[in-house]
């Protein structure tokens, strides 16, 4: 996987079997999907919301598009979130280390529609790595906590 300048990532290792990792990413994507629209019962490829959710420059709640792009299982999730600004393409990726460790990489992709934000996101980007280290980190923790839970 080839990452790009506007994009940043994550690689957590795992303990939980795969396939119930990946059944509990799933899970909670819907929960979350669900908390918006109540009558999705399930997640496809091309399912959709519309979401509030705060920008991470400038700290504004702006209406967004959420998209299941790709659902592969035991290996991708991916969704997209349209803004007004630009898009963010999130990926869930199961992957294993040369060591063989497994690993699940979670990366977001930044694409705005001016270059002066792609720009602005690329400096704020090196400041942010930081933060979005703690919280994919936290994130993963527990989807890996609720899978084993469950095995």
């Amino acid at each position: 996987m080839v990452l790009r300048t506007d994009t940043l990532s994550y690689k957590y290792r795992y303990r939980a079997l795969k396939s119930e990792l990946y059944r509990t990413l799933i899970s909670e994507q819907l929960k979350y999907f669900q908390r918006t629209d109540k009558s999705i019962q399930v997640l496809t490829p091309g399912t959709t919301i519309v979401a509030n959710l705060q920008t991470k420059m400038h700290q504004l709640v702006i209406q967004n598009t959420m998209k299941v792009n790709i659902m592969k299982a035991d290996d991708t999730f991916q969704l997209e979130t349209q803004q007004p600004s630009g898009k963010i393409i999130q990926t869930y990726k199961f992957d294993t280390e040369r060591s063989g460790a497994k690993i699940l990489v979670y990366s977001e992709q930044n694409v705005f529609e001016s270059n002066r934000n792609q720009m602005n996101f690329m400096i704020f980007g090196l400041m942010y790595k930081y933060f979005y280290n703690r919280g994919v980190r936290k994130r993963m923790r527990y989807l890996d906590d609720l899978a084993q839970s469950v095995e």
